[in-house]
């Protein structure tokens, strides 16, 4: 993840948080309210959300580009949003402005993280037309 933050920040600031929800807890139920109020801490209203749903839309490179230059003219900064173990809840996806599913895959939270900096990454190349996607 630090290899592609460290790629992206000279075409678009960025910053990667890694809240964790400390203890065991059990009920899935709990859990995604716990893990509602950790998350709600690191976005505001202000800020475009963009929340990884695996029943959210699915997007090519150059569609994500398109939606990325258009929120980014919409609102000044941009929160991509990934679950823990038990996903989102669902008071948190409705303040989603936009789903986005990465793959019909259940992905390991790690690593959409990784296939999501990297789609950032290849979309900021598309917009800032450096030479990387190939079509």
């Amino acid at each position: 993840m630090s290899y592609y933050a460290k790629k992206i920040s000279p075409l678009c600031p960025v910053e990667v948080c890694l809240p964790r929800v400390k203890g065991g807890v059990e009920k899935k139920e709990e859990r995604l309210r716990i893990e509602k109020k950790v998350l709600e801490k690191y976005f505001t209203e202000d800020e475009f959300l963009v929340i990884l749903d695996e029943r959210g839309q699915f997007l090519n490179t150059i569609e994500l580009a398109s939606k990325i230059e258009k929120w980014l003219e919409a609102s000044k900064d941009l929160c991509f949003l990934v679950g823990g173990p038990e996903g989102i809840s669902p008071e948190l996806k409705h303040k989603a402005h936009f789903l986005l599913s990465l793959s019909p895959l259940t992905l390991n939270h790690e690593i959409a993280i990784l296939v999501l900096m990297e789609a950032l990454y290849r979309s900021f190349t598309i917009l800032k037309k450096i030479p990387y996607h190939r079509a």
